[in-house]
């Protein structure tokens, strides 16, 4: 957690203070009050006064429980239907290899995403799983699985994303305990796993935080996008699901961060190999 001991965040004045706010909530892209008074060591009643004043001068964006950055793009994210779309054979491959990470009686997460979406479709019904999500695809791929319970994750429904996100959202993971979380991103680098969407990046970081394991689900594509968010370095995540167009650099730079690879073939019949 960033405090008022980090060098960027210290501060003279009140207009300094403001000017520190908007560049950590723009590095943050979506913040609680609680957080902000926490990073810049100041009383939550400034900091709504700040947001106040940055909200009138546009600069920043408020909601309740909380203030995110100003671009409505960063904040929202890419259209579903479109993202569903694309790479789908490496995503059945990855979410079928996904499954097989399951036990029986697991109590996993699935993040809100397209090929976790693909793992809920999947899932088996015979092994009385507990599933926390807060994606609305997931919950209606899931709700006829007779050998799945469903614990959704309320809160403020983004209709891109199909996802809910913000306070309420936040409250509901605190307390859980999870085995196993699949996480998705936008993008992934050398410098860790992205998202472009605010409400959203925000989420997966407190789910990480309640995951005894983090499993990143990744089609190769997502090293040709850049998304402005970053949700995690590579030390967080403790295993990679990708597809086998995963170059050997990629592969060798993930081990280097002690990231277990699982790379999929892409093919109906696709076999788990490493």
């Amino acid at each position: 957690m960033t405090t008022v001991e980090d060098e960027r965040f210290r501060y003279t004045s009140a207009p300094e203070r403001r000017e520190k706010l908007v560049q950590y909530i723009a590095d943050q892209g979506y913040c609680t009050i609680g957080a902000l008074s926490e990073a810049l060591g100041v009383s939550e009643m400034t900091i709504r006064r700040d947001v106040l004043r940055l909200v009138e001068q546009r600069r920043v964006c408020g909601f309740r429980g909380g203030v995110g950055a100003v671009s409505r793009q960063d904040i929202v994210g890419s259209d579903y239907a479109y993202r569903d779309l694309k790479m789908g054979p490496a995503k059945r491959a990855i979410a079928r290899a996904a499954i097989e990470l399951l036990g029986p009686a697991s109590v996993i997460a699935l993040d809100a995403g397209t090929t976790t979406n693909q793992v809920a479709r999947m899932m088996p019904t015979d092994r009385k799983l507990q599933v926390v999500t807060h994606s609305l695809p997931a919950v209606s791929s899931m709700v006829g699985n007779a050998g799945v319970e469903i614990v959704c994750l309320g809160g403020i429904l983004h209709k891109e994303s199909l996802s809910f996100a913000g306070p309420a959202t936040l409250a509901a993971i605190d307390g859980l305990q999870i085995e196993i979380l699949f996480l998705a991103a936008s993008g992934i680098s050398d410098r860790g796993a992205f998202c472009g969407n605010g409400f959203d990046a925000i989420t997966k970081r407190v789910l990480i935080d309640v995951a005894e394991n983090v499993v990143l689900l990744a089609d190769s594509s997502k090293f040709d996008i850049a998304a402005m968010l970053r949700i995690c370095d590579w030390d967080t995540i403790d295993t990679i699901v990708i597809d086998d167009g995963v170059t050997a650099d990629q592969v060798r730079m993930f081990e280097q961060h002690g990231v277990q690879v699982m790379a999929v073939a892409v093919r109906e019949d696709a076999a788990v190999v490493s």
